[in-house]
């Protein structure tokens, strides 16, 4: 994959910039100047002399094969072989973590990636590697479970080398909900300050130094995230801010990624390709039943995988229910998410269970919103704009509903298939949460946890009690 020209546009009017450009991006790669030389045909002492740069006159057949070969990094250093092999320990995400500021590399505050391989993330990752890059601000939204902060804690280790002055994390699911009022802009504030250390990592002579921000979860509180984000990123000309949000952020500057479930029939097993939801699934199986072969049964595995909608958070947690289950009894649709919804998965999502990730979606909805939620349940399984707009006879009822699919659809509870016909489709998690709560004629405690577990909130909502 070519490094596509508005990432990088050669001038050799600039080829200070250039020199700076390539030596970042071996650095990412993790790639010495004679692995480079290697995978890109150019001499080891062509690349010494640009990046000391004393050739101020590179030819661009080399400049264009330098590109190429970085490209091709950037877009394939998220396949698992990659991360175990040929990759220096100082740049592995996932053996970083161990410790909060390794030798030679600028500080680090807050939780680090995990430690297992990224599966299937290969073109997310070398876009938002580039975009954060080349913007200052980022945005990363999806589905609860579909791995944005993964994705983001991930970019960040990858880019570590080239912010000086430091990575830190704030998550944001500490915050009030913006809904409460003013006091929750404060507090806002105040949380993301202590939780990077601002009084250090923020303040000081060296404003203009390279620094990455991640702010995660801020579907609670988008439009304080917003007013935040514009604030520090005038105040701090070296700043770089990455936000993961399930709700979409108005504002301009900033670059947004959807992240989507992983595919699931995109495979051929004949020929060893696998799709990287049935990939994941096996790998974590494999690392948590090391005994279990399911090699004979990948179209089995295949239906699971469909059923969950590629979403990696409910695919590990189905891996996870091997343990005490058969793969046969997880194949039913009316109880899947039911033996799903009551495993503990803590560990892998700030949420005790599937259920509550998407409770906490739910809950940040307007009456509205839930109304008519609950109507496109009872659609089928995908469905137009003007399908769901039939029963409205009067005009601006069928604008009012439009309205709302399109906040629902933004709120990523609701998939868009975009082709020359919009299609909509409810997630398949958030369908059966939606049904359960019509068969127990509430919109309070789910169906995972009694009622015992659950207190209303100040804001009205319906929450885990602590």
């Amino acid at each position: 994959m070519l490094i596509p020209d508005y990432i990088f546009p050669f001038d050799r009017a600039n080829i200070h910039q250039l020199r700076d450009f390539l030596l970042n991006q071996r650095k990412i790669a993790g790639w010495t100047q004679e692995e480079l030389a290697e995978r890109s045909g150019v001499s080891v002492r062509t690349i010494r002399n640009l990046e000391t740069g004393t050739n101020t006159n590179p030819r661009r057949s080399s400049v264009a094969l330098l590109l190429k070969a970085l490209g091709t990094a950037t877009a394939s250093f998220a396949e698992p072989s990659t991360w175990d092999h040929d990759r220096p320990r100082l740049l592995r995400p996932h053996s970083e973590p161990q410790q909060s500021n390794a030798p030679g590399l600028p500080p680090w505050r807050g939780p680090h990636p995990p430690h297992n391989p990224l599966v299937g993330r290969q073109a997310d990752m070398g876009h938002i590697l580039a975009a954060a890059q080349r913007n200052r601000l980022t945005v990363l939204t999806g589905p609860g479970g579909v791995g944005k902060t993964r994705l983001a804690l991930t970019v960040a280790a990858r880019l570590r080398p080239l912010f000086l002055e430091g990575v830190a994390t704030a998550e944001l699911h500490h915050c009030l909900s913006e809904q409460l009022g003013p006091r929750a802009q404060d507090e806002l504030t105040y949380l993301v300050r202590e939780m990077i250390g601002a009084d250090t990592w923020l303040d000081g002579e060296a404003q203009a130094g390279r620094r990455l921000l991640i702010l995660d979860g801020a579907e609670h509180v988008p439009h304080q995230t917003v007013h935040l984000a514009r604030r520090l990123l005038d105040e701090y000309p070296g700043l770089h801010i990455l936000v993961t949000s399930r709700r979409m952020l108005t504002i301009g500057e900033a670059e947004t990624w959807e992240v989507e479930p992983l595919p699931v029939d995109d495979h051929d097993f004949h020929n060893g390709s696998m799709a990287a939801a049935v990939e994941l699934f096996l790998r974590r199986t494999q690392a948590s039943l090391p005994t279990l072969d399911l090699g004979n049964h990948l179209p089995l595995v295949t239906k699971l995988c469909r059923l969950l909608d590629g979403m990696p958070l409910a695919i590990e947690i189905a891996a996870r229910r091997l343990r005490t289950l058969p793969l046969t009894s997880l194949l039913q649709e009316d109880t899947l998410f039911h033996l799903l919804g009551k495993t503990d998965a803590s560990d892998l999502s700030r949420h005790r269970t599937l259920s509550d990730s998407v409770r906490w979606s739910y809950d940040l909805l307007s009456p509205p919103h839930r109304e008519l939620l609950h109507e496109l349940v009872a659609m089928p399984d995908t469905f137009s704009l003007e399908e769901a707009l039939a029963t409205r006879p009067n005009g601006s009822e069928r604008s009012r509903v439009a309205q709302l699919l399109a906040e629902l659809a933004e709120a990523s509870l609701i998939q868009i298939r975009r082709g020359q016909q919009y299609r909509y489709r409810i997630y398949a998690v958030v369908r059966h949460f939606v049904a359960q709560l019509e068969r127990r004629g509430t919109s309070g405690p789910d169906w995972s946890l009694g009622n015992d577990d659950y207190c209303l909130a100040v804001d009205g909502a319906w929450r885990p009690a602590i």
